[in-house]
């Protein structure tokens, strides 16, 4: 049963993020029953969004704080929006530029 819904949630996360990173790294494995996950899935001009959690197949996910961040120019980052688990933002516009959201590194999108 564990292992049903642990498999059921990991396969929706990726389906849901295809394209996206989800790390787990062997420093982050110390959560028994638990799953650390961190990432981002995006629709160009629509949102970018944001997720940092330990998944338990005991139900009682571990939500990590997080964040999406416009790179304005090198090293120089703007927080467009925080929570607990997911952070979501929302574009307004088209124009191409830098977001980091979830785990390290940048990324580019079409979403101002």
């Amino acid at each position: 049963m564990m292992r049903r819904r642990l498999a059921a949630l990991s396969a929706a996360v990726l389906l849901a993020t295809s394209g996206t990173l989800i790390a787990a790294s062997p420093a982050q494995a110390g959560k028994e029953g638990c799953v650390y996950q961190a990432g981002h899935y995006e629709q160009a001009g629509g949102y970018i969004t944001g997720y940092r959690l330990w998944a338990c197949v005991n139900g009682n996910d571990i939500l990590l704080p997080v964040s999406v961040e416009h790179n304005l120019s090198p090293g120089v980052y703007e927080t467009v929006a925080s929570g607990e688990g997911w952070a979501t933002f929302y574009c307004s516009g088209t124009l191409f530029g830098f977001y980091r959201a979830g785990s390290p590194g940048d990324f580019g999108i079409h979403c101002s």
